[in-house]
């Protein structure tokens, strides 16, 4: 992998407003391992700092997402390649490592549906907000068992919308709103359960723009409000607080007009006093 591919898969990531938190750091823990076997290196410990230092400039792409730094930080623990090794066997070795930290995330994912979808048990009316992957999961796991979905938009760029197309291809009933109607919604609603980007030290979420106001409408009427992730989205205690990514305004498709700004903020903060429970791989925490 030159430089140059290198750069091109990290503006890939920057620019990528589809995918999730664990889905972009499974892709990064793909380029990694490609770059371990192509990335020029005449010997074991050049090899091992290249890598580290490509680990660094992907984990900077998304400040807002603890995925990304999270696994990169783990693979940049354990990239503790032997540099007496030759450099085809340190390549080999490394690219293994990163490959096995992509299944991590899968099987959290797994893990966290799996628990979610027996807390909230069949028969259930959910309300979601932008494009969980785990979300989407334990949709599935509860898709005959008489679940129902209100889902939003979740503008600017409609994600809400690919949820919506997928649960209606499974089966699964669903009512699909613009984000200005959640509040008046939330009440049909037997529980609110969104995913995360990351989670703070202090149980704060992370999450796409909108889940905030989605959680004060929620308390607000008396209903649950879940948060399912891996548990690896978790912030760890002293860390900085996460940048709130500003993406490009021309997205809202706003006209522009003198004296006025249009901003398009891509994440907010829930805290945690708005959050019922937070259900991981590990299990429930209230």
């Amino acid at each position: 992998m030159s430089l140059a591919q290198f750069n091109l898969e990290i503006t890939k990531i920057r620019d990528d407003r589809r995918h999730g938190a664990s889905e972009l750091a499974r892709r990064c823990l793909a380029i990694l391992a490609e770059a371990a076997r192509t990335v020029p290196a005449q010997d074991a410990v050049v090899l091992r700092e290249q890598l580290k230092t490509l680990a660094w400039e992907l984990a900077k792409t998304r400040p807002s997402m603890a995925p990304l730094k999270n696994l990169l930080h783990r693979w940049r623990e354990e990239l503790a390649l032997d540099v007496t090794l030759d450099v085809a066997t340190a390549r080999v070795s490394a690219a293994q490592q990163a490959e096995a930290l992509i299944a991590a995330p899968r099987q959290a994912v797994a893990g966290c549906a799996a628990h979610a979808a027996q807390f909230l048990g069949p028969g259930r009316t959910i309300m979601t907000h932008s494009l969980s992957s785990t979300v989407l999961q334990v949709c599935r796991l509860l898709r005959d068992q008489g679940l129902h979905v209100i889902a939003t938009e979740s503008r600017p760029l409609a994600e809400g919308r690919l949820l919506a197309e997928k649960l209606s291809n499974w089966g699964i009933p669903v009512v699909y709103i613009t984000d200005a109607q959640m509040g008046l919604f939330a009440a049909d609603a037997d529980a609110v359960l969104v995913g995360a980007d990351s989670v703070r030290a202090d149980g704060a979420v992370v999450n796409k723009v909108g889940t905030y106001p989605l959680a004060l409408a929620a308390h607000d009427q008396g209903i649950p409000f879940y948060v399912c992730c891996e548990s690896f989205k978790w912030r760890q205690t002293g860390e900085p607080l996460p940048e709130l990514e500003e993406m490009a305004a021309d997205e809202i498709g706003a006209p522009e007009r003198p004296g006025m700004t249009v901003r398009n903020v891509y994440f907010d903060i829930t805290p945690a006093r708005l959050i019922s429970a937070w259900i991981s791989e590990l299990g429930v925490r209230r």
